[in-house]
């Protein structure tokens, strides 16, 4: 008798990068009909000090059309997959976002967009893999 799959919720983090994509590739590659994949953006504004003292606005519309361009971008590969597609813009810090996300397993590029781009393996990448409670895969990176 053949065991029924128990449906995996996945979570990719995924930054706009070239190794983001193809970590959420591979994660919608190797997922099985019925899994749910999220595609996490996790954004930090970066805000220096005020010297004016006066309110400031925080613009997410560069985060939000990213991951909205990366939903649009894999939504035919999950139909064609039989996965469920689903995407997040969250706002904090991304290994912690990562590392905390309510995952059967965590799927994330080796490399990202950050200002420490000569690591072999990413800040993130590093943290997560040695700090989940779940599953990491961490797919490498493609020149």
């Amino acid at each position: 008798m053949r065991d029924r799959h128990k449906a995996r919720r996945v979570v990719v983090g995924t930054d706009g990068s070239p190794n983001s994509r193809t970590a959420a590739q591979w994660a919608i590659e190797n997922s099985q009909p019925g899994d749910t994949i999220l595609l996490l953006h996790v954004w930090h504004p970066y805000i220096y000090g005020n010297e004016l003292g006066a309110a400031l606005t925080i613009d997410e519309s560069v985060p939000t059309e990213l991951i909205d361009q990366e939903f649009a971008h894999f939504l035919p590969m999950a139909k064609e997959h039989e996965v469920m597609l689903k995407h997040s813009l969250v706002q904090g810090e991304a290994r912690i976002e990562l590392r905390d996300s309510d995952a059967d397993l965590v799927v994330i590029g080796a490399k990202g967009h950050t200002g420490l781009s000569g690591l072999l393996l990413g800040s993130v990448a590093s943290y997560v893999a040695g700090h989940s409670k779940v599953p990491v895969v961490i797919v490498p990176h493609h020149e």
